[in-house]
């Protein structure tokens, strides 16, 4: 008899133990599921801030390429421009000279008049050769050249943005240095006698020349219209 009355009261215990074990389960079934939710959250916000990190990245070569077309497009330093300045009004002073002379026959100061082989202003501004094609004289032209050299040589005309301004100044001391090789082979061969003015204008429309020429290939022309 006692046992048969033990055995229903141990009946609830079992029940609750039950009830322990199951409240348990289901609490350790939550902490997996968050424990597994929160790797993959992880897991699909890291990949999107790893690519959203190359943009900064790309940002920066964007600002330092823009950088340096900014410099590239500021153009050449202030020195060129005014050395180039001031070597295109020295030619001009020369070449406006030389012209007066020509149409004065008057003796150019400094310059001696001995025989052939030496310096002879006289005699090669008042040569045959001095005459293109009888007609024009070349100091007329070297004047004409240097003219137009002041405002192209100028800073203002330096800074300018139209690569027609530029194309311009490159073009005219390529074919100016054409000719001062023609008058140097005239005066060696032809008249026999230098010219220590026109020797002048020679090495500054020389010099003109290398620095425009240099100037293209480092600075370039100006920007293409499209």
């Amino acid at each position: 008899m006692a046992n048969s009355k033990a055995r229903p009261g141990r009946r609830p215990a079992s029940a609750n133990g039950g009830r322990a074990a199951g409240g348990a389960a289901s609490r350790s079934a939550r902490t997996v599921a968050a424990v597994s939710a929160t790797p993959t959250s992880n897991r699909v916000a890291r990949p999107a801030a790893q690519a959203a990190e190359p943009e900064p990245a790309e940002d920066e070569l964007i600002e330092e390429e823009e950088q340096q077309q900014e410099a590239r497009s500021s153009g050449q330093p202030l020195w060129l421009q005014i050395t180039a300045f001031v070597l295109a009004i020295l030619g001009l002073v020369i070449s406006a000279y030389e012209t007066y002379a020509h149409f004065n026959g008057s003796h150019l100061a400094g310059c001696p008049t001995g025989g052939n082989g030496t310096f002879n202003c006289t005699a090669v501004i008042t040569s045959s050769q001095s005459m293109v094609f009888g007609v024009l004289p070349v100091a007329v032209l070297g004047l004409a050249f240097y003219v137009a050299a002041v405002p192209l040589f100028s800073p203002w005309a330096w800074r300018m943005k139209r690569r027609e301004v530029h194309l311009l100044r490159l073009v005219s001391v390529i074919a100016g240095m054409g000719f001062v090789m023609y008058l140097i082979y005239a005066e060696l061969y032809q008249i026999g006698d230098i010219c220590e003015y026109c020797t002048g204008v020679h090495i500054v429309t020389f010099v003109l020349f290398c620095i425009t020429v240099f100037s293209a290939a480092i600075w370039g022309l100006g920007p293409r219209r499209e």
